[in-house]
């Protein structure tokens, strides 16, 4: 189709995520994301598609009915990302937890040894694991995650969201940012503008428009 690769974003972009192909078509998110992914290369093109995620969240929250926001507070883990340490995880998942009650919902992931003890740890000390694997869009209870995409799937359907590290870098202050998460303590996190088109059909007019070239 006339570049030598054709990338769709498919998640939320850390400075850890590889860098794009010589000559790609970038497929992003935002314009922020596509400066931030290129990074001032000029061999990358770029268009904005947005996130087919996202744009389904905000469908579906539109259709059902006026969310009923739960009590109480959940964490969403990530102990199982190789963007922190693994000790940076934890200490802010827990400390938050233990601070203000928080249930702490691990991710699918963290089925590892070191994971599985640090659940059955924190539990002796009071904190609640939540075990049920219930769907995350099924629950309404406002949640709080270091850089989950859950935190913005939340803000879609209505229901409080927010971001949390004890100490965070900077590099994931910019992300949080760019996101327009919100730190806990504050206003919670608005939901992401969505375009008008479907991001599947805008990728997919993208590559039969090039093909007619």
């Amino acid at each position: 189709i006339g570049a030598d690769y054709l990338v769709v974003q498919h998640g939320l972009v850390t400075p850890y995520a590889p860098p794009l192909p010589h000559n790609s078509v970038l497929l992003a998110f935002s314009e922020a994301d596509a400066e931030f992914w290129i990074s001032g290369r000029s061999d990358i093109t770029s268009e904005v598609v947005g996130s087919q995620l996202f744009f389904e969240a905000a469908q579906q929250a539109q259709l059902g009915s006026t969310t009923e926001v739960s009590d109480g507070l959940v964490f969403l883990g990530q102990m199982h990302g190789a963007e922190l340490p693994r000790l940076s995880f934890a200490k802010s998942s827990y400390e938050f937890c233990q601070k203000n009650g928080a249930v702490y919902r691990p991710h699918p992931s963290e089925r590892d040894k070191i994971s599985t003890l640090t659940h059955k740890l924190w539990a002796k000390k009071g904190i609640k694991i939540d075990t049920s694997a219930r769907p995350l869009n099924q629950s309404n209870t406002p949640v709080v995650s270091i850089f989950s995409t859950g935190v913005l799937e939340a803000a879609i359907r209505g229901v409080p969201s927010w971001v949390y590290h004890s100490n965070p870098p900077a590099w994931l202050k910019e992300f949080w940012d760019r996101y327009g998460m919100k730190q806990w303590g504050g206003e919670s996190t608005a939901a992401p503008a969505q375009p008008e088109l479907e991001p599947a059909l805008a990728i997919a007019q993208y590559i039969a428009h090039r093909l007619e070239k």
